[in-house]
């Protein structure tokens, strides 16, 4: 078995077990989180504001589970255990809300399962740089972004035919699936981030670490663009099913076909794209996945056929799991960077991926509202929301150009040294 291979299956694919069970609830969240609420006579406005809670939650929680992770020491209590409790519970009471017919009930459920949704991702993403050796980072960013693709597709498409069978085997298969794949990473993965900073500094006296290098030129321009990233794809996502029935004319299901073959495409992509990771500045890599998002974004304006949607999405699917895979490894390059030092990096990637996270939140909160008020001064035009989406990405631009990373192509340092 070559290095790669043996990289691939013990360092990447269990770990890429829980984004997979995480991203089916987040998904499936998406799928039937409104109409279940609709069944109980929720108001829709009342219902816009429980799902904002989501985006809420993720401001307060990332950056606090983020922050007492790195302060933790002890080995198997500073990532590993947020996954250990989170899943379960995410499982548990996102089973509660779906079968419960009590309101009060199912909206302390589904508030709790936001709670265990966002208070894992944090310490989750910081965990998996320790696990894999610096050269081998966008390489992971691709696999990874591939399982954790994988559980939306399963939540877009899977999960609402079991559902067209049963009801209530849709959210048991659900639970199920978001609490096996958090239990195959804890039980499967050896928490080795922690492990090595702690025997080094064993014989030291423990230093807290300061956030101060996350706040610093080039991460401050990475959560910048990160930023108008999410406020781009939201924009579309929070309104496209709507665009879909109004704008062309399509149902329910071609909608729900339309985002499984977005990601579906986004799955097969993220892989070359990791691979791609040092073969290419990471820099150009993400302008030319913003700069064509945008583009077809805005292509979109005059796009009337069902058939041209599908071809569209099926494109832009590529070019966001491309920004995603190289988002991810490129924010650790950063932190590298600023630091210079191994022990102080690994204690700063919980608030590293905590702050990640927040940008991500707050994409959710603002890309609906502003795209709604797009639509609406518009008179109701819904393919007006792909001016938000087009705009944002290609603004974004202009703050990656801005970073001055020191990362180069890996096949560059191989001339170099030659």
């Amino acid at each position: 078995m070559s290095e790669e291979q043996q990289f691939q299956a013990k360092q990447v694919h269990l770990p890429g077990m829980a984004g997979l069970g995480r991203n089916v609830g987040f998904g499936c969240n998406k799928v039937f989180a409104a109409a279940l609420l609709q069944s109980l006579a929720v108001s829709q406005p009342v219902i816009g504001l429980i799902l904002g809670l989501e985006g809420l939650l993720g401001i307060l929680l990332n950056p606090l589970t983020g922050y007492i992770s790195d302060r933790t020491r002890k080995t198997g209590f500073r990532r590993k255990v947020y996954l250990l409790i989170c899943f379960p519970m995410a499982a548990i009471t996102w089973l509660v809300f779906c079968q419960t017919h009590d309101l009060v009930v199912s909206l302390v459920a589904l508030c709790l399962f936001y709670v265990f949704q966002q208070g894992s991702i944090s310490p989750y993403q910081a965990w998996m740089p320790g696990l894999i050796p610096q050269r081998f980072w966008g390489l992971a960013s691709g696999y990874l972004n591939l399982w954790w693709q994988t559980g939306n597709l399963v939540a877009f498409l899977v999960i609402p035919l079991v559902w067209g069978l049963s009801h209530t085997g849709a959210y048991v298969f659900t639970a199920v699936l978001i609490a096996t794949c958090g239990m195959i990473t804890v039980i499967g993965v050896p928490e080795q981030g922690s492990v090595a900073v702690n025997e080094e500094q064993h014989d030291r006296p423990i230093v807290r670490p300061s956030y101060r290098p996350l706040f610093r030129g080039n991460l401050i321009l990475y959560y910048i663009a990160q930023t108008l990233a999410w406020l781009s794809f939201e924009s579309i996502a929070s309104f496209f099913t709507l665009y879909i029935v109004h704008s062309v004319h399509g149902s329910l299901m071609d909608s729900a076909l339309a985002m499984s073959l977005y990601t579906f495409m986004g799955m097969v992509a993220a892989v070359f794209v990791g691979k791609a990771y040092r073969r290419f500045a990471p820099r150009h890599l993400l302008v030319t996945s913003f700069g064509l998002f945008g583009i077809l974004a805005l292509s979109g304006l005059w796009v009337h056929s069902l058939l041209l949607v599908f071809m569209l999405v099926g494109v832009e699917g590529i070019f966001w799991a491309a920004t995603l895979t190289v988002s991810y490894a490129l924010a650790t390059d950063l932190l590298r960077e600023t630091t210079r030092d191994e022990a102080q990096e690994n204690d700063l990637r919980g608030g590293l991926y905590g702050l990640n996270n927040v940008v991500q939140s707050i994409g959710l909160l603002v890309a609906a509202p502003l795209a709604g008020y797009v639509i609406h001064a518009s008179g109701g035009e819904y393919k007006d929301m792909f001016i938000v989406s087009g705009v944002s990405s290609l603004v974004a631009i202009v703050f990656v150009l801005l970073i001055r990373s020191k990362a180069v192509p890996e096949q560059m340092t191989e001339d170099l040294q030659a």
